[in-house]
C-alpha cells in the first residue's frame, strides 16, 4: 500500500515523525509536508508564488520531502509530483490537538486530507488532545489500527471517503478506555472576540479569544464524545451542496413547471419574464455514517492497542463496550480556549 502522509504542523513536528513510524505497517510511507506550521491555514492554495520543495533527512535516517506551502499544497503535490507511485490513502497528522466541531472548517489538518479526498483518494485526518508532553507513540498506534480497519471494510468504496479521526488523552492513558463511536460534527459555535492592543509604537492591534458555547451534553456529537473518552470517528464531505435547500431557492426565480405560479410571477411585467432555470436531479451519495457504524461494532479493544512493528497480517479487533445511540447535537462546555483544540 502506498500512503502520503502530510500535516499542518510541520515537517519537523513529533507527532508526523511518530505516525510516519506506525503508519509503516500498513504499506511505504512517503511524508511531504510544511516547512512551517501552517494551522488554521484551512484549504488555502499556493498559486501566486512557486512552491520551494527540498528533500530533508530525519534523525532516523526517512526521506522526507519539505515544501513551503500549505497542507493542500502538500497533498496536491505529494500526489502528482513527488510520490512514486499514486497513493492509496492519504493521512494527515497527528496533529497535536483535536479538530472537532466548526475547527473542521479552519483545520489545515482536516484540509490536506480533503485535498487527497478531492483528487479521489481515501483519506483521513487525525488528530490527539492537546497535552503539554502528548502520548504520541500510542496514539499513532491507535489511529493506524482504526485506518487499517476502515479500509479493510471497504466503507462506501464506490467514492473517496473523507474521515476525521480525534483521539482523547484519556484513550490513551486510562485502564478501561471508553472505545470508538461514529458521531457528527458538533455545530455549537464559538463566542469569537477581538481583543485590541496597542503595540509599543502605538499602532493598535488585535488578538482573537473566544470560548464555545455552553451546548446539550447529552447529545452525540465529536465534542460531546470525546469529552467523554471516546475517540471519535467523522465521515465528512468534500461536496458542500446544501441539497435541502435546492427546491427552495427554485422558487426564487420560477414556479416548478408542476405547480401554479405565485401571485409574484402572476403580476411580471410582459417585458420582464422571470429568469429560466435548468432542474439538475442527481443521486445523493449514499451515507457513510452507518457503515461505520456497523464497523465499530462490537469495535477495538482500545486497552491493548496494536504497535506500529507488529506484522501487518496481525488481527487485531477494536472492543467498544458501549456503542452511544445516534444523534444531533449542540454541543457541550469547553473550559478551554477553542483555537487551543488544534488546527
Amino acid at each position: 500500500m502506498q500512503i502520503l502522509l502530510t500535516n499542518d504542523d510541520g515537517i519537523q513536528s513529533p507527532g508526523i515523525k511518530s505516525l510516519a513510524k506506525a503508519l509503516q505497517s500498513l504499506g511505504q510511507v512517503t511524508v511531504v509536508a510544511p516547512a512551517t506550521e501552517q494551522s488554521g491555514i484551512s484549504h488555502a492554495l499556493t498559486f501566486r508564488t512557486p512552491l520551494f520543495v527540498r528533500e530533508l533527512t530525519w534523525d532516523n535516517g526517512m526521506k522526507v520531502w519539505s515544501v513551503e506551502g500549505t497542507p493542500a499544497d502538500c497533498a496536491r503535490i505529494g500526489i502528482l509530483n513527488l510520490c512514486e507511485k499514486r497513493p492509496d490513502i492519504v493521512v494527515s497528522g497527528l496533529n497535536h490537538g483535536l479538530n472537532i466541531g466548526c475547527n473542521v472548517v479552519y483545520s489545515g489538518t482536516v484540509a490536506g486530507a480533503e485535498e487527497g479526498a478531492i483528487l479521489g483518494i481515501d483519506s483521513f485526518a487525525v488528530s490527539l488532545e492537546y497535552d503539554e508532553l502528548p502520548p504520541w507513540d500510542k496514539a499513532s498506534a491507535l489511529t493506524t489500527q482504526i485506518i487499517r480497519q476502515i479500509i479493510d471494510a471497504k466503507v462506501n468504496s464506490e467514492r473517496a471517503n473523507l474521515i476525521n479521526i480525534n483521539v482523547p488523552l484519556s484513550a490513551c492513558y486510562s485502564e478501561q478506555p471508553t472505545g470508538v463511536c461514529v458521531v457528527p460534527v458538533d455545530q455549537t459555535p464559538h463566542t469569537d472576540a477581538y481583543s485590541s492592543r496597542q503595540g509599543p509604537y502605538g499602532v493598535p492591534y488585535y488578538w482573537l479569544t473566544g470560548h464555545v458555547i455552553p451546548g446539550d451534553p447529552t447529545l452525540n456529537t465529536d465534542r460531546v464524545m470525546v469529552k467523554k473518552g471516546y475517540i471519535t470517528v467523522t465521515p465528512l464531505e468534500c461536496n458542500r451542496t446544501n441539497r435541502r435547500a435546492i427546491e427552495t431557492l427554485e422558487l426564487a426565480f420560477v414556479a416548478p413547471h408542476h405547480e401554479k405560479p405565485t401571485e409574484s410571477f402572476a403580476k411580471t411585467d410582459k417585458d420582464s419574464s422571470p429568469t429560466p432555470f435548468i432542474r439538475v436531479i442527481t443521486d445523493e451519495s449514499p451515507d457513510s455514517s452507518e457503515e461505520l457504524d456497523e464497523l465499530f461494532e462490537p469495535g477495538i479493544d482500545l486497552d491493548d492497542p496494536p504497535q506500529a512493528s507488529q506484522d501487518d497480517n496481525a488481527d487485531h479487533d477494536y472492543n467498544v463496550s458501549s456503542k452511544p445511540p445516534k444523534g444531533h447535537a449542540k454541543g457541550m462546555i469547553d473550559k478551554s480556549s477553542p483555537y487551543s483544540e488544534g488546527t
